[in-house]
Order: C-alpha cells, then sequence, then structure tokens
C-alpha cells in the first residue's frame, strides 16, 4: 500500500515543526504562561502544515543518517530559540526603564515574584512591561513575529544556520541599544526624581531638625507614581518608535542567520 506522502516530506515537517515550536517558547506574547503549552504546540503543527508546501528539503538532507538528522533538529532548535530570543530585545529596554526608577525612587525595595517571568521584579517595572505587551498588540507585533517565523524559511535554509563573528557583533550593538533606549525611557523621571533630591538637600539645610528621611521617601514614591501617570502616554509612544526601528531591523537579522 502506497502511503499518500513520503517519508522525506515528513522529516521535512518535523525540522520546520521544531524551529516553530521553540521560536514561540521563547517569542513575546507566545511564551507568556497565560498561553498554555497545549496551544502553543497545536498552533506550531498548524503553521509547520501550511509551511511545509513552500519550503524545500535541502539536498544533503536526503541522503543524510540518523545522526546528521538529528544534528538538523539540533541547528533549528537553535534557530528557533534565536529568532524568539532576538524579539525579546524589545522588551528588555522597557524593564530597564522600570528598574531604573524603582531604584531610584525606592520602590524597588518591595519587590515581588513576577508570575509571568517567574524572577524578582518591582511593581512599576511589571506596570510598563504590561503597558509594553499592550502597545505590541496594539502594533500587530505578534503578526510580526509571526510573520519572521515564516521569512525565515525563505533567508535560513533548513539545516542553514550560520554562527560567526558577525551574530556576536549584533547581539554586542543591541545590548548598547537596550541600555540607552532604557535611559531614553527613563530619563524624564530620572530628572524629576534627581531635582527632588536636590529639594531634599537644600531642606536639610535650612532645617537641619527635619528628619529628611522619613519626608523623602512618601515624597519620592508620590511623585513617581503621580509623573508615572502623566508620562505613560510618551513612554508608550517611545516604545512604539523602537518597536518601529526593531521591525526593520528584523530583516537583516535573519539574513545574518543564513550567512
Amino acid at each position: 500500500m502506497q502511503l499518500p506522502f513520503s517519508i522525506a516530506s515528513v522529516e521535512l515537517f518535523v525540522l520546520i515543526f521544531i524551529r516553530i515550536s521553540a521560536a514561540l517558547a521563547v517569542m513575546p506574547i507566545f511564551k507568556h504562561r497565560a498561553v498554555p503549552q497545549m496551544v502553543k504546540a497545536c498552533f506550531a503543527v498548524a503553521m509547520a502544515l501550511l509551511i511545509v508546501p513552500s519550503v524545500a528539503m535541502p539536498e544533503r538532507a536526503v541522503t543524510a543518517t540518523i545522526w546528521d538528522y538529528a544534528f538538523m533538529g539540533l541547528t533549528e532548535t537553535l534557530c528557533g530559540l534565536l529568532m524568539g530570543f532576538a524579539g525579546q530585545f524589545i522588551f528588555f529596554a522597557i524593564d530597564v526603564c522600570g528598574r531604573i526608577i524603582g531604584l531610584q525612587s525606592g520602590l524597588s525595595i518591595v519587590s515581588t515574584i513576577d508570575p509571568n517571568s517567574e524572577i524578582q521584579s518591582d511593581v512599576l517595572t511589571q506596570i510598563y512591561e504590561m503597558l509594553a505587551i499592550l502597545v505590541f498588540l496594539s502594533l500587530d507585533g505578534h503578526l510580526m513575529m509571526l510573520e519572521a517565523v515564516r521569512a525565515s524559511f525563505d533567508a535560513i535554509a533548513i539545516g542553514g544556520l550560520s554562527l560567526d563573528g558577525k551574530l556576536a557583533e549584533w547581539s554586542i550593538v543591541q545590548s548598547g541599544d537596550i541600555l540607552f533606549r532604557g535611559v531614553q525611557l527613563a530619563a524624564p523621571m530620572m530628572v524629576t526624581l534627581f531635582l527632588s533630591d536636590v529639594a531634599l538637600g537644600i531642606l536639610t539645610r535650612v532645617a537641619p531638625t527635619m528628619n529628611v528621611f522619613v519626608l523623602g521617601f512618601p515624597l519620592k514614591v508620590g511623585l513617581t507614581l503621580m509623573f508615572a501617570g502623566l508620562t505613560t502616554g510618551t513612554i508608550a509612544g517611545i516604545f512604539a518608535e523602537q518597536y518601529a526601528d526593531f521591525a526593520r531591523e528584523l530583516p537583516g537579522f535573519l539574513r545574518l542567520l543564513g550567512n
């Protein structure tokens, strides 16, 4: 009895599924704990079935041994993880912003475990991360990431992942941009809190008997909450601009992995 599909097509489907599932495991929005693992697995299977007809199996994979095929599976896993992790770079800046403000305002004293990332984080950082997720969804960022996964099969052939010094250089440049963008987002609040510290210092010289430590903490927390509410729109706009820059740079990153 002849099967309605070939063994080569099944092998190709498995490799495509591995890359997609690895990307979804660490990709923004999809890695969220609110998305069940079963849903992500079914979604990866559906995407793989849609993509299989448009992807060609490399010639060397046809005559490959079981060990070569396993190595290609590991390569596709790494490729998917790198794509998903690259999508996280845009959210690292907002995390840096929240941590800088939390440290300067004193809110970092009270930290809780973020159920999404399972790491300790202050409340302001979690609020900014939720704001970034909402902006990301409103700009169809999740669809852009899915399109990038599909485009990766055109830029990076199955088993054709290339890791060289250019990838390390790209990572270093992006790390510098993360710090710059995080400071850019936190700059208005940093200036405000700095001026409040200067005012408290002057107050200490004018009224030495006043307990500035008791007065300063609630004052800085109050200023932080007030200005955080006033600058929410500005931060959302800056994040949207950073998202646009990332969307323009993503195709270049895919070509970098395929060289």
